[in-house]
């Protein structure tokens, strides 16, 4: 996935306090259904091994950008440690560390 500019990287602890956006940010299903699978595939890695994804996403802010574990990933929200959750609608990109 393109990213157009340079994502903010914030801390985790940061997120409860952004807007994300409440729309779909990428522009084909084929796209939505790679981003189902990377973060299925990521919280699976995160459970098995500790291993951390880098997580692009749209805030009414700006892009920002986090590296952490996923906890979960449903149909709707990805939830990160402490009970911080991220739409997946706003997710633009996910990347294996």
């Amino acid at each position: 996935m393109d990213i157009s500019t340079n994502p903010e990287r914030i801390a985790r602890e940061i997120i409860p306090n952004l807007r994300c956006i409440n729309s779909e940010v990428l522009d084909c299903i084929e796209a939505c259904m790679q981003r189902k699978l990377s973060l299925q595939r990521a919280a699976q890695m995160s459970h098995n091994f500790y291993t951390k994804a880098k997580i692009v996403f749209v805030t009414e802010e700006g892009i920002k950008e986090v590296i952490t574990t996923i906890w979960a990933a449903t149909d709707n929200n990805i939830i990160l440690k402490g009970g911080i959750s991220i739409p997946v609608c706003c997710i633009k990109e996910v990347v294996l560390n």
